[in-house]
């Protein structure tokens, strides 16, 4: 089956966004229309997505087999995980430009003892080798950022995860000291610099670290959450061994999926040089203040009173 996208876009730049729903999505086909593109946002997810898309823009689920045929001067911006883009590239029949994510974990979790989080790091090195392979022989020009910790308030798996510890329990663990640096990047930073790229020419070839707009140490970071709050910041400092039993419990509790690894990169630098993105695509990047939404009040159900027959 073939998934013709040739025929839109009505005269404007356009583009494609594969991989809509994540968390860069939305502020990438804004930033987009307010350039005067219209677009299509695509998704292997048939939900569409949970935002409203700009003028111009539309959704599409695409499955995972047949081709793409798109404008021949259209850029596909990229939000999948990067080992499924490959795949992706070798169905696409049109565009001059790849855009695409990839993650710094292919820097910091080379070393990892966890097995699994070392098997990802290598599959993002050998999937970025072979998307360059790939639009190298197909002519296409192509751009990969490495971002550090990517977050939106209320809707990502790390930051908001913090956030939502704080508010159930008003502390939060950390293994002492917690000096680990940190540099995240808010997701509408993320989608500045993609755009940045698409009308940049040095960036076409180039492989960006993308870090965020500030560098602060693990705890410093955990106490702007809870001031993001409205709460006094409360950590419990524990040695590494009490620090893992709490995680295993907290993992139980609230079925959630990370790795404790995790715990000791409380106190690993996950750090990269800032200078080479920022100069080349002229960005400014935020510091990190997140703003998280208040969390829906829970609605009140009346109990009905039993009535006992006459």
């Amino acid at each position: 089956m073939t998934t013709d996208i040739e025929s839109r876009g009505g005269g404007k730049p356009f583009a494609v966004i594969f991989g809509a729903t994540g968390l860069v999505g939305r502020y990438l086909a804004q930033r987009l229309a307010d350039r005067g593109f219209a677009g299509l946002c695509l998704s292997r997810d048939t939900t569409p997505p949970p935002h409203e898309l700009p003028p111009g823009f539309s959704w599409d689920a695409v499955s995972e087999e047949g081709s793409l045929k798109i404008p021949a001067s259209a850029t596909l911006f990229s939000l999948a995980p990067v080992p499924a883009l490959p795949a992706l590239i070798a169905r696409i029949t049109g565009g001059d430009r790849i855009i695409a994510l990839s993650s710094s974990s292919a820097h910091f979790k080379l070393k990892s003892p966890d097995p699994d989080e070392r098997n990802l790091a290598e599959a993002l090195g050998r999937a970025e080798k072979e998307v360059r392979s790939l639009c190298q022989d197909r002519g296409i020009a192509w751009t990969i950022f490495r971002p550090t910790l990517i977050y939106d308030p209320g809707r990502d798996r790390n930051v908001s995860a913090i956030a939502a510890f704080i508010r159930r329990f008003r502390i939060l663990p950390i293994v002492r000291p917690g000096i680990g640096r940190r540099q995240p990047i808010h997701a509408d930073d993320v989608a500045q610099a993609m755009v940045a790229a698409q009308h940049t020419p040095g960036a076409r070839g180039a492989r960006f670290d993308l870090p965020g707009g500030e560098t602060l140490i693990y705890r410093e970071m955990v106490r702007r959450i809870f001031e993001s709050l409205g709460r006094r910041p409360v950590l419990l400092h524990l040695p590494l061994g009490p620090a893992r039993v709490a995680f295993h419990v907290w993992q139980t509790v609230t079925r959630s999926r990370y790795s404790a690894a995790s715990l000791e990169r409380m106190n690993v630098d996950l750090v990269l040089d800032p200078a080479p993105v920022r100069k080349a695509l002229a960005l400014e990047l935020r510091p990190f203040r997140p703003e998280f939404p208040e969390p829906p009040t829970p609605r009140r159900t009346s109990s009905a009173r039993s009535v006992r027959p006459s």
